[in-house]
C-alpha cells in the first residue's frame, strides 16, 4: 500500500514540474555554457592579476601538462558541444569559468588569437574570424552574451578563439 501512495505522489509530482506539460510557444533561445576550472592563484601569478576570477582547481602548471599531452584541456570546453537550434532561435553562451572567452562563428576550426595555445593544441592555422573578433566578443567571467537569431538551416561551427579546442557545432533546422 506504501509504494502504491509514493507512485502516485511522484507521478503527481512530476505532472506539476515546470515545463513537463507546457504547451506553450517554444523558447527563442539555445544555452551554452564556456567553462573552464582556472585555479586563480596560480594563473594569475603565471598570466597576471585578474586574468582567473574563478574558483577552479586546475593549476596553470596542470593546465600545461595536460594541454601538451592531449593537445586540449577537457575541462576548458563548451557544454554541450553538439546543439541543435531552430530558425528564429538565438544562442545564449553564459562563461561559468574564470577566464574570459569567446564564442566566435567560424567557417573551419582553427587556431586562436593566443599563439602559444595555438602551437600546443596543435591549431597553427588561425581561423580568419578570430583575426577580426571585437572587443565585444569576448565574455568575461559570469557574463552571458547572445549571439543573433538564427537565419539559415545547416550547420554551424563556432570555437573560443583564445582556447582553440573549444569547439561546438550548431545543427540549426527549420522552424
Amino acid at each position: 500500500m506504501r509504494s502504491k501512495g509514493v507512485f502516485v505522489a511522484l507521478a503527481i509530482g512530476v505532472q506539476l514540474l515546470p515545463g513537463c506539460n507546457d504547451t506553450s510557444a517554444p523558447s527563442t533561445t539555445v544555452r551554452i555554457a564556456a567553462r573552464d576550472q582556472c585555479d586563480p592563484a596560480s594563473f594569475n601569478a603565471a598570466l597576471g592579476a585578474g586574468t582567473c576570477t574563478g574558483n577552479g582547481t586546475m593549476t596553470f602548471n596542470a593546465f600545461n601538462t595536460e594541454l601538451t599531452a592531449q593537445h586540449s584541456v577537457a575541462a576548458w570546453q563548451f557544454a554541450p558541444t553538439a546543439l541543435t537550434a531552430r530558425v528564429g532561435q538565438s544562442i545564449v553562451v553564459t562563461n561559468e569559468g574564470g577566464e574570459q572567452h569567446t564564442f566566435t562563428e567560424v567557417d573551419e576550426f582553427g587556431g586562436g588569437i593566443v599563439a602559444s595555445l595555438n602551437t600546443a593544441s596543435g591549431n597553427t592555422t588561425e581561423a580568419p574570424e578570430c583575426a577580426q573578433i571585437a572587443a565585444d566578443d569576448f565574455i568575461q567571467a559570469g557574463a552571458t552574451k547572445t549571439e543573433d537569431a538564427e537565419t539559415t538551416v545547416g550547420t554551424e561551427r563556432y570555437q573560443c578563439c583564445i582556447h582553440p579546442w573549444m569547439r561546438a557545432i550548431v545543427t540549426v533546422t527549420a522552424r
